[in-house]
């Protein structure tokens, strides 16, 4: 190599050198200013993700997909049962995300009642994916200070944990948009209104589309997920009950996640309620889509369905419920 080219390369390693320095300086401080507004201005799902893992302390926790965050409404739940009640659901997420953040959960806090919102594409591939993107999005932003999210971490998501650890703004690159967008709109904040998100209008006709998940793709650990959270939450004598909530499509008696989900339910005892085409329930007013119930369907099936848990605490568990 001549003494001309050995000058070029030095120019080019000192000019790589100063745009890494540039890109570790911009890294740190592009990435103080959205932790900074992550803490101070959290997404309602954010918000709600830090409540469950830092503070839970209500005595019923809701779990499950859009289903349960649409369809739940905690405060019927604590008026009705006479427990603090806290919906834990998140969108587009599967048994995964339940069993990640109940295990979290129940590391800190034993509630007394435990209500899941079991769908009928309970183990499709991909909602497993969703949830795992969606658990990585949210844990982020506390992996270096939680132990048991590293640890979880290095198994769901190992690629992004690596790349979180050379990068600030890799911890909360998922949560720019939602911060920018939460900002515009000021939305509250799921924490007061104790999980539930209501939906409001009608978006259904009488025509009644299929629903199933017959020649999806299943993931094969969906089974170990389900049994993994019903076992952690009835090992510790908390009260479970898994609900399948109305749909309004043509109707099904079962599908392959049910075929494949519904023998655990027997094995462990654990109380099965199906509303899913409960005439009461079966009207287009009360329906979002046609999977999701509005915020009129959630006040009348929340109302039901506390009904039903109340008498049967207070049948087979009246201590649960006494004050």
């Amino acid at each position: 190599m001549t003494r001309e080219e050995k000058k070029h390369v030095l120019r080019f390693l000192k000019k790589l050198l100063i745009f890494a320095v540039l890109l570790f300086i911009i890294d740190r401080g592009v990435g103080a200013v959205i932790k900074y507004a992550y803490e101070k201005y959290p997404t309602p799902d954010a918000k709600a993700f830090a409540h469950l893992i830092k503070n839970p302390s209500e005595d019923m926790f809701i779990f499950g997909s859009s289903r349960a965050v649409h369809g739940y409404i905690s405060n019927i739940f604590a008026d009705s049962i006479g427990l603090t009640c806290f919906n834990a659901g998140r969108e587009q997420t599967n048994i995964l995300y339940t069993d990640v953040v109940a295990n979290e959960i129940l590391r800190k806090h034993a509630p007394k009642v435990v209500i899941f919102d079991l769908t009928a594409k309970e183990s499709v591939s991909h909602t497993t994916e969703n949830s795992k993107l969606i658990l990585a999005s949210l844990m982020m932003p506390y992996i270096d200070s939680d132990t048991a999210f590293q640890r979880i971490g290095k198994k769901l998501f190992p690629k992004e944990m690596l790349i979180a650890k050379a990068s600030v703004l890799q911890e909360f690159n998922s949560q720019v948009l939602p911060l920018i967008l939460n900002l515009r709109k000021k939305a509250d904040n799921r924490v007061s209104q104790n999980g539930y998100i209501p939906v409001r209008g009608v978006g259904v006709t009488d025509v009644l589309p299929k629903f199933t998940d017959v020649g999806e793709t299943y993931d094969s650990v969906a089974k170990d997920y389900f049994e993994d959270f019903i076992n952690a939450v009835t090992s510790r004598n908390i009260k479970l009950y898994v609900i399948q909530s109305p749909y309004y499509v043509e109707k099904f008696t079962t599908s392959p996640s049910l075929q494949q989900l519904l023998p655990v339910l027997k094995k462990y005892n654990v109380t099965y309620l199906d509303y899913s085409f409960d005439t009461a329930f079966f009207k287009k007013q009360y329906f979002y889509d046609n999977v999701h119930l509005n915020d009129l369907g959630a006040h009348v099936f929340s109302e039901r369905l506390a009904s039903d848990i109340k008498k049967d605490l207070e049948k087979n568990d009246p201590a649960l419920i006494k004050n």
